[in-house]
């Protein structure tokens, strides 16, 4: 099954494709070998002035986006807690690690200073073996009081089953709630694909402030209703590379675009989906475009009246 980064890499070769057949179109016509209507020199002349424009964004995709981190903000109102008070937490999600990189290197450091209560990463840890160390040295260089929380993405349990991915550095989630400092928080996070357990933890943690962490958001139809506070997810990438006016070219989640990327409301549910901070590994190119990694800040602000 091709994965999004390879269908993009498709796309672009057939818009390249184009480009050159447009440019051959015109050499023809100019050599006076077919004699073309004024439409298809028109879009003949279109397809390959466009072949410099996609050269510069595959260059800029490569070499800029990549490297260039994001950090966004959002707040979420909860009557959970007193109001006035607030738990700031920073999500990350998707390292997709495969050895030392800019980002990574400089992550610990950025996310310091946002002075998070608490660290939750989604999952998908590791393109390769050489990602472990680098991995876990800057978990364990993140400053966050509260605690420093992970899930296991599809990547992880797939081709990580036997690494131990965080020991040491966060506190695995593997669907037991989580108390959260003074225990007015909990978190309910599982493995890729347990989702079933989120359930159960929700219901077992009823009338506190509730996150969710799990790697892909398609649960979060089927969890609102239990009315958790906050669901953290990634897998999309926010498609990784986005198309002007259209969006993410693919997802891979199973509820396809519909929540790509960015924060939802679903039921009284705030979803939020990060577009995480790494890259499709495999024979995939090493892109982002239009999709910048990401470091997510969430603050939860108490709206909840004195009594």
């Amino acid at each position: 099954m091709l994965g999004p980064l390879e269908i993009t890499a498709l796309l672009f070769a057939a818009a390249t494709g184009l480009g050159l057949a447009g440019g051959l179109g015109l050499m023809a016509d100019r050599l006076g070998r077919r004699r073309r209507s004024a439409r298809e020199r028109r879009l003949a002349a279109l397809c390959f002035l466009l072949l410099p424009l996609e050269g510069a964004a595959f260059l800029w995709g490569l070499l800029v986006e990549p490297r260039w981190p994001e950090i966004t903000f959002t707040e979420v109102d909860t009557p959970r807690l007193p109001r006035g008070e607030r738990l700031r937490v920073v999500h990350l999600t998707d390292f997709h690690a495969e050895g030392s990189s800019p980002v990574l290197e400089g992550l610990p450091e950025r996310v310091n200073a946002l002075k998070p209560d608490l660290l939750v990463f989604t999952g998908d840890t590791l393109n390769s073996a050489e990602g472990l160390p680098v991995v876990k040295d800057l978990l364990a260089r993140i400053e966050a009081p509260l605690g420093r929380f992970a899930a296991q993405g599809n990547q992880d349990v797939a081709y990580r089953a036997e690494t131990d991915l965080f020991g040491g550095v966060a506190v695995e989630l593997t669907g037991e709630p989580q108390a959260v400092g003074d225990g007015r928080a909990v978190l309910c996070g599982a493995p890729y694909p347990n989702g079933g357990v989120l359930e159960r933890c929700l219901r077992a943690s009823e009338g506190r402030l509730r996150i969710v962490a799990y790697h892909t958001p398609d649960l979060v139809e089927d969890l609102a209703p239990l009315g958790p506070d906050l669901y953290l997810a990634g897998h999309t990438h926010g498609g990784q590379v986005r198309v002007p006016l259209y969006g993410a070219v693919v997802t891979m989640s199973e509820l396809g675009k519909r929540y790509e990327m960015g924060r939802y409301t679903v039921g009284s549910t705030a979803l939020y989906v990060n577009r995480g901070v790494g890259m499709e590994g495999g024979l995939a190119p090493r892109v982002r475009f239009l999709c910048r990694p990401e470091i997510a800040v969430i603050d939860l602000v108490g709206s909840k009246p004195a009594p």
